[in-house]
């Protein structure tokens, strides 16, 4: 209540609180004339202060009051009084003059028994089953007599004076508010402030306005600063109630989602009681907000979804799915780009190529005068039409969202029908009138009845209309229809324009452009098309389970979308053809994208839509969230909503190069091919390479070989292999960084990284093909790519890797590539034997996988085609760990062998070699290349690797692993000092003592010692020659002499490592035997089954 108010009604409650202090010091008022005392005229007053005391004005109860005596009916007045009071609606005003004259009539007895019944009825209502209908009924009744009770405290009607009647008024509302911990009472206090806010609780704080000359305050200051303190407190503990209620509908709210995730659905008893609670909490927010108001204090910030973000579904209140920007637009503009903004804006005017009397214009002069003198009027019925058309949009849209789905509903179209009729004077409900008939040769032409000349070009034209593919021609098309303006044409085009076929979209943007073109002059030819279009709709919707006219919806709603995007269509009406699509959304998914898509972003855009547009948007997006859809038409929503609404994003910064960086880039990615190779190569080698910003971006870019094309990896392979002659740790870095790469790519596995990967591999085989690594480099990629990952060395069926699952086979792609790439190479010697090896592995690294992809086991097939044309795959996870148990019991017998070799390797090698060391001497000629040595120790590791290896005893394994290379290295460099130490001549001639009988080396280890010859000395054989004669001599030397000594000692030594090596092998043996058995037993008994081996 402001202070104007407060000023206008101040005169009327002093007079009457005057009234009634001088009636408690007077007498009765007594009117002049005769009273009726009868019983009738009294029972008749009474009834109408029960019916009517709360309708004004009161003149005509206070002249009925006046003419009777009423003394006698003391009491059943008062109950009257408060019967009619407790009407609900009606002016508090009437009734308290009524009860101010009654005063007058019955003082000092009446007011007492008014007063007391009145407070009665305003105390707070017991809790009863049908709350919430009784809280209605008695805060509507409730609120009149407060107001009455609150204008009697302020003129005096307490006999002890206006102090009295406020102290009562303010002690009823705490009663009101302390036993309401529901807040149900809240409109009471809201309605109290609105009317008396200003006289019980003065001034606001924050208000500077001054009463009028000759005007108090009504109520004491002291208590109106009680009064005040009393409605903070009750506003401060509304408001907390307020927040922890928001607080518990956001938790409800959360909790419904996640139930809805989980179950598919929110069961009834707890949707209820959301409702229930939503209702509540709108009510308080409503209650708080007026309090907020009438009392002059902030409102409380209220708990959001985002300080509810704890885990799970967020919970997004009042938040838009749209991207806008600060002024709250939508980002973008309405057209992609300009030429398309001209294509839909820039309309060909025919007023200015076509005479007037063509186009039906007349009277032109004469209106124009008309037209400027009202133009103010006409933009200002164009305003208020469009805010019309706004309205009913919106109106349309609150009931839409909550209204259920009008499944089975016929669509109503006929008021955007009739919208569309009324906002075009010139259309009325013929769509062609009689009053625009065209030029006067062919004026009252019918359809059928038109003339050759003009039938014929008009063919002609409908001839070249699906032709015109551009605007020039459309527009060329449009000024000549405007020649042939008839009544009998348009109709023509009309139905031409409306029977466009349904396989031909790509037709209707320029369509909509012609019909666009003659709309201004030609209105009929629109809106016959629209009607056309309507009636085709509701003609689809009707049949909207048939999917055999989904070409023809496609058709319907995309010419709708054209001709809205050239405005023929109004935007009310497209937005009327959205809704009802929204109305029966799951039967009209495919409408809905293909309308998004089509216009979705002109009508978020455009000004004249863009707000109905996007509260339509979102109800879409709200449905399509709270139905269970196929990813198919999920999918469509995704792709019109993204259509219409692209979602900003960050301009991709590019790279500023120097000139020395583009110009390498410039060699690698433009100039490298095989022609330029060499060219290349020199042009990198003329570089400053020590200037370190060249050196690494060359790094980088001979590392980064998925930026060159994949065609030219190999010529980058090659560019490495000549660089290293001149810079030979630049092709360390590069192949380091290549297998570092591969490493990372099998640690991460990230799928947008795969082609990088390939790249890499295929890249690695090449720099094998150049020579600048060799052949372990590949191996041990081989074994990585299938063993990286997995505890056991190998993937074991029932056990998943993180970075190599089950049915991810890309590692078996990389194989492939590096196979393709140089796998043909290793097809002799240790090389063929190593690849034979790894394929069996291989293939059971495979078949422990899912069931391989069509194109993966294509690729495999071509591979080992290539390969090993001969060798048949492995089909079955038996038959290739069969094949790997052979491959290892192999390898172990050739570690036996080993083992009991009497070391020919000690002395010099042979000169004769078999066939697969004739065959490695074209890779490694000399017997001391340190590569083939390097080989060969790695074959016995490979061998190791393959073994299944138990983790029961690691410790134990890994203390035999050093001692074992550690005992392997001193016998190496033993043997190495001795073949480099004085030349003491204890070789055998295998061949001449095979010839003669002689036993060999082995046999001689394992014959009688010399100690037991007869002689008592060692036999040896001299070798001689003379001229070209050789010659053997038998030599007895005592064993005491040198040579006889250190050949004894040397034998021994020789015997004694090769039993140690025997008996560590054995020991390694049994271990790895214990180790699986325990390993089977582990299994078995994981699986129930309980396994005891028996030695045999």
């Amino acid at each position: 209540m402001s202070n104007a108010d407060y000023n206008a009604k101040y005169d009327r409650r002093k007079s009457l609180r005057d009234k009634v202090e001088t009636y408690w010091l007077e007498e009765p008022r007594r009117p002049a004339g005769s009273l009726d005392s009868s019983l009738k005229r009294h029972t008749t007053l009474l009834n109408r202060l029960k019916s009517s005391l709360l309708v004004g004005p009161a003149d005509a109860l206070i002249k009925e009051i006046d003419g009777l005596t009423l003394t006698k009916y003391l009491e059943e007045i008062a109950a009257a009084i408060v019967e009619g009071a407790s009407k609900g609606k009606g002016d508090a005003e009437v009734a308290v003059d009524v009860i101010v004259h009654l005063h007058t009539r019955l003082t000092p007895n009446f007011l007492p028994l008014v007063l007391a019944p009145l407070t009665a009825a305003l105390a707070p209502a017991p809790a009863s089953k049908d709350g919430e209908k009784d809280d209605k009924e008695r805060i509507a009744r409730q609120r009149v007599i407060l107001r009455i009770v609150a204008e009697l405290g302020l003129i005096s009607a307490w006999p002890e004076g206006i102090k009295k009647g406020a102290g009562e008024v303010g002690k009823i509302l705490q009663t009101l508010m302390s036993n309401d911990p529901q807040y149900n009472n809240l409109p009471l206090p809201t309605t109290f402030l609105r009317s008396f806010g200003r006289t019980y609780l003065g001034p606001a704080p924050n208000t500077q306005e001054a009463l009028a000359d000759g005007v108090e305050e009504l109520v004491p200051k002291e208590i109106q600063a009680k009064m005040r303190q009393l409605f903070v407190g009750y506003f401060e503990g509304a408001s907390k109630t307020l927040i922890k209620g928001q607080h518990r509908l956001l938790e409800q709210d959360k909790r419904n989602h996640e139930a809805y995730i989980k179950s598919g659905e929110i069961f009834e008893d707890r949707q209820q009681a959301y409702e229930k609670m939503t209702k509540a909490v709108e009510r308080l927010t409503a209650g708080v907000q007026s309090l907020s108001e009438l009392l002059g204090l902030p409102m409380p910030a209220l708990p959001t979804a985002a300080s509810l973000a704890k885990s799970g579904l967020q919970i997004v209140e009042g938040q838009s799915s749209f991207t806008v920007r600060e002024d709250g637009a939508v980002p973008g503009g309405i057209w992609d780009d300009d030429e398309e903004r001209r294509f839909y804006e820039e309309i060909l005017d025919l007023k200015q190529v076509v005479p007037a009397s063509l186009l039906g214009l007349k009277e032109e002069k004469g209106s124009a005068d008309g037209e400027s003198g009202g133009s103010a009027e006409t933009t200002a019925e164009a305003d208020a039409k469009r805010k019309q058309d706004e309205e009913d949009i919106r109106r349309q849209l609150e009931q839409m969202e909550h209204a259920p789905d009008a499944g089975s509903q016929a669509v109503p179209m006929e008021r955007a029908a009739s919208d569309a009729t009324a906002a075009s004077p010139a259309v009325v409900s013929d769509p062609l009138p009689e009053e625009d008939e065209g030029p006067a040769p062919t004026d009252g032409a019918e359809d059928d009845g038109m003339q050759s000349g003009p039938a014929a070009r008009l063919n002609v034209l409908f001839a070249a209309l699906p032709e015109a593919v551009n605007r020039e021609m459309i527009d060329k098309l449009a000024v000549e229809f405007a020649s042939l303006n008839s009544k009998a044409a348009r109709r023509r085009l009309v139905r031409f324009i409306g029977a466009v076929p349904k396989n031909r979209t790509d037709l209707l943007p320029h369509y909509a452009r012609f019909v666009a073109t003659l709309d201004p002059y030609m209105p009929d030819v629109g809106a016959g098309v629209l009607e056309i279009l309507e009636e085709e709709l509701r003609y689809l919707q009707r049949k909207r389970h048939v999917r055999e006219l989904d070409s023809v919806r496609l058709k319907n709603v995309r010419f709708y979308g054209e001709l809205a995007k050239f405005k023929v269509a109004k935007p009310y009406a497209i937005l009327h053809v959205l809704k009802v699509f929204l109305d029966d959304f799951k039967f009209n998914i495919e409408n809905i994208a293909n309308l998004l898509e089509n216009c979705g972003r002109f009508l978020l855009r455009y000004e004249g839509t863009a707000k109905t547009a996007k509260d339509m948007v979102e109800l879409m997006r709200r449905k399509q969230s709270n139905s269970h859809l196929d990813q198919r038409h999920n999918v469509m929503l995704e792709n019109a909503f993204y259509m219409c609404n692209p979602p900003e994003r960050v301009v991709r910064e590019v790279v500023q190069l120097s000139p020395m960086q583009s110009f390498i880039q410039h060699l690698l990615h433009d100039v490298l091919a095989k022609r330029t190779l060499d060219k290349v190569t020199k042009l990198l080698r003329k570089l400053h390479w020590e200037d370190q910003e060249v050196y690494d971006y060359l790094i980088s870019s001979f590392t980064e070989v998925w930026e060159v094309r994949y065609s030219n990896i190999p010529f980058l392979a090659a560019m490495v292999y000549d660089l290293q002659k001149y810079h030979p740790e630049f092709s360390v870095i590069v192949v380091d960084q290549v297998m570092e790469d591969i490493r990372t790519g099998m640690e991460e596995n990230i799928f947008k990284h795969n082609q990088r990967r390939i790249a890499s591999i295929r890249y690695l085989g090449e720099l094998y093909m150049y020579r600048v690594i060799n052949a372990t480099v590949i191996f041990d990629i081989f074994w990585s790519l299938i063993s990286f990952g997995h505890g056991e060395g190998l993937p074991t069926p029932g056990r998943d890797s993180p970075i190599d699952s089950v049915d991810d086979f890309f590692r078996v792609r990389l194989v492939c590539t590096l196979l393709e790439t140089c796998g043909a190479c290793f097809d002799r010697g240790s090389s063929k034997r190593k690849l034979d090896q790894f394929l069996v592995v291989f293939q059971l690294y495979i078949l422990c996988k899912s069931e391989i992809p069509m194109d993966v086991d294509f690729m495999l097939n071509d591979t080992f085609d290539v390969l090993r044309p001969k060798v048949q795959r492995l089909k079955t996870f038996a038959e290739a760990a069969a094949a790997v148990d052979t491959l290892l019991a192999d390898q172990a017998q050739r570690i036996d062998d080993a083992a009991s070799d009497d070391g020919s390797e000690d002395g010099d090698r042979s000169p004769v070699r078999d066939g697969d060391e004739e065959e490695d001497a074209a890779v490694a000629p000399t017997e001391d290349d340190p590569t083939l040595e390097e080989e060969q120790e790695d074959e016995v590791v490979l061998i190791r690797e393959q073994r299944v290896k138990d983790e029961m005893d690691q410790e134990a394994e890994g203390d035999f692993d050093r001692e074992f290379a550690r005992m392997l290295t001193d016998t190496t460099d033993v043997r190495r000092a001795e073949r480099k130490a004085a030349p003491i001549f204890d070789t055998a001639v295998p061949l001449i003592k095979k010839r003669h009988g002689q036993p060999t080396a082995h046999e001689a280890s394992n014959a009688p010692s010399p100690q037991d010859n007869a002689t008592g000395g060692m036999h040896f054989t001299l070798l001689s020659k003379k001229g070209n004669k050789q010659q053997l001599r038998n030599l007895d030397i005592p064993l005491d002499s040198a040579i006889a000594v250190n050949s004894m000692s040397h034998q021994q030594r020789n015997k004694a490592e090769q039993e140690q090596l025997k008996r560590l092998v054995l020991q390694n043996e049994r271990r790895q035997e214990k180790s699986e058995l325990l390993s089977i037993q582990e299994d078995a008994r994981q699986k129930g089954i309980r396994l005891r081996f028996v030695p045999s």
